[in-house]
């Protein structure tokens, strides 16, 4: 019987730690896509952790777009960049301090905002 008791308390710990550590995580990969009369673009971001203990993640963007010329689509481009960020915890942002760029996580962690609107796939 306290066998039983035991192995429930440590059954439930481990679901308890494994739940929190997936709902307060925000690495993972967000996409946007989005049309204008001058493109048609699909972004990504991965955001990967780098140190949980110092907060630091890893930014890749990563970006793919038709440019728009004369009504015409022309071929596809890419363009990808990389980049450290610093979580904010108390402001729910990630800061990297070379270029200013800041990524807002929204309320839910499914979705942040960062020259629009991405949503959470993973």
């Amino acid at each position: 019987m306290k066998t039983i008791r035991i192995l429930i308390f440590i059954s439930s710990a481990l679901i308890f730690i494994a739940c929190n550590r997936t709902a307060n995580t925000i690495s993972g990969i967000y996409v946007m896509s989005f049309r204008n009369e001058y493109s048609i673009a699909t972004d990504t971001l991965v955001i990967q952790s780098y140190s949980l203990g110092a907060g630091t993640y890893q930014v890749e963007r990563r970006d793919g777009y038709h440019r728009i010329r004369e009504g015409k689509i022309l071929p596809k481009e890419y363009r990808q960049e990389r980049w450290m960020a610093t979580f904010e915890k108390d402001k729910q942002i990630l800061s990297e301090n070379t270029y200013g760029r800041q990524i807002y996580i929204k309320g839910d962690g499914r979705t942040l905002s960062y020259n629009g609107t991405y949503r959470k796939i993973d």
